[in-house]
């Protein structure tokens, strides 16, 4: 039996509620039907004060809402906030918010409850506390506690992370670029395996995953994981996801010099030019977010190539072709002169799944890097006849060991790697990357991440809002 409210003005509004949806119905010259799905439901507003008075109000005191549903709208990829504004008899009103109410407790039960948001406040262009401000306020609406830290210096995330009780919380959300999530991810993998009485430092040793989930709001200069994980760096689409409590399990790449491990990477790591280019880009933040358009131009083509002696020792089990039917691992030797030796934790263009994706560049044509940049956004297949001084392949480590040239007061770029776009500083010219899957538990949903062999966990309510077709085709 419908309830007969004011839906937005609407006079006369049928309101049905399903064990998935409310289905708004409007009569008159044009009649409309709207649904919104309980699992895109934010939050459910009541005007207490007014439904607690008497039910026989005059028209003079009659409140302009008694009930607001904020819910979740989508334009392809860019989530927004919706709010439906419900009036009409006390009774009737308090009648449907209850059994609204009702039916929306199964999916708000598996959502999170509780939050440690960590905020840096000079990331990017100082957005870290603005946006903040703007997103809390969603996550309130959405009856999540959140325990709010504030970074005061570098490195800060990892001290709080180190001293807090992560069991009282059910994920962590940070408001920051790359770096803070970088930073973030890295000390709560340490934390985990410290905790499992394993030493990471060991590379042959075993690793164990890190499942607090960890969101990111973007407020950096260059907020790649966001649009990894949420299709864009809109702020507002990435705590909708968040709210609703999806989550998936990403691949990582630990990466070890000597004895020592340097970090995970869970977007791109590189030696050489990427690497060069992120030194120089990282020395020029008064730009802001400029640089990131800027520098790769002037290192491409304006600066000279600088290529390194390496040796590269490959091992996995999809080397080449001859690979055995039983999956053996291979050993593959490459030495020689190169300009860039790029890796991704998992295949994202198009070509059968590997392990990673292990992207070698000897000297290579200046316009060859821009044709790759534009592939690579696009996420279109790569393959070796397109760029003769390319070469892939798919293994499950690799091994990089640099035979350092006299660069003068460059010498230093010698040790530099790039990881996730943060600068490490190795003690020697000698870095193993290897592959972890499932390694670590993000806020995302499945089909906008770009990765196709992750797992999805997400929640189990008994409805769940179908997978919006636009999204996927425009990811």
């Amino acid at each position: 039996m419908p309830y007969v409210l004011t839906v937005d003005g609407e006079v006369n509004a049928d309101c049905t509620i399903s064990e998935h949806n409310l289905r708004i119905s409007t009569k008159g010259r044009k009649p409309k039907e709207s649904t919104v799905v309980l699992d895109d439901i934010i939050g459910i507003e009541t005007n207490d004060t007014a439904l607690n008075v008497s039910t026989d109000q005059s028209k003079a005191t009659k409140p302009k809402w008694l009930c607001k549903v904020h819910y979740i709208t989508r334009k392809k990829l860019l989530w927004k906030q919706a709010t439906k504004c419900v009036t009409g008899q006390v009774e009737e009103c308090q009648r449907f918010i209850s059994d609204l109410q009702l039916h929306f407790q199964k999916v708000y039960d598996q959502r999170p409850k509780r939050f440690l948001v960590l905020v840096n406040p000079i990331s990017g262009g100082r957005y870290g506390q603005s946006n903040s401000r703007r997103i809390l306020p969603l996550f309130e609406l959405a009856r999540i506690t959140c325990d709010v830290k504030v970074s005061e210096r570098a490195k800060h995330f990892e001290e709080m992370l180190s001293e807090y009780d992560l069991s009282t919380v059910d994920g962590i959300v940070v408001f920051g670029g790359d770096g803070s999530f970088c930073e973030v991810l890295n000390r709560l993998l340490r934390i985990t395996n410290e905790k499992a009485g394993l030493d990471y430092n060991d590379r042959n040793g075993p690793f164990k995953s890190n499942t607090i989930p960890i969101g990111i709001i973007p407020s950096g200069t260059g907020n790649g994981i966001s649009v990894a994980a949420f299709g864009n760096y809109d702020t507002v689409t990435a705590a909708l996801h968040i709210i609703k409590g999806n989550t998936c399990m990403i691949p990582l790449m630990a990466e070890y010099s000597g004895d020592e491990l340097l970090g995970y990477a869970s977007v791109v790591s590189a030696y050489g030019l990427f690497a060069d280019m992120m030194y120089l880009t990282d020395q020029k933040r008064w730009m802001r977010r400029a640089r990131y358009a800027v520098m790769p131009f002037y290192t491409i083509l304006l600066k000279s190539q600088r290529l390194f002696d390496a040796e590269l020792t490959l091992t996995g089990s999809q080397l080449c072709q001859e690979d055995d039917e039983e999956g053996n691992k291979k050993e593959e030797q490459i030495d020689g002169e190169f300009s860039m030796v790029a890796a991704f934790p998992s295949k994202c263009f198009g070509e059968a799944p590997g392990e990673f994706l292990i992207l070698i560049f000897r000297r290579t044509p200046k316009t060859h890097f821009f044709k790759l940049m534009g592939k690579m956004l696009t996420r279109d297949m790569l393959r070796e006849e397109d760029f003769p001084s390319l070469t892939i392949r798919q293994p499950t480590s690799i091994r990089v060991k640099v035979k350092p040239k006299d660069l003068g007061d460059k010498n230093f770029l010698n040790y530099l790697m790039n990881i996730d776009g943060e600068i490490h500083t190795m003690k020697t010219a000698d870095v193993t990357l290897k592959s972890l899957k499932n390694a670590a538990r993000i806020y995302s949903s499945q089909h906008l991440y770009p990765y196709p062999d992750l797992q999805s966990h997400t929640s189990s309510t008994a409805s769940k809002s179908p997978p919006d077709s636009a999204c996927a085709a425009e990811n």
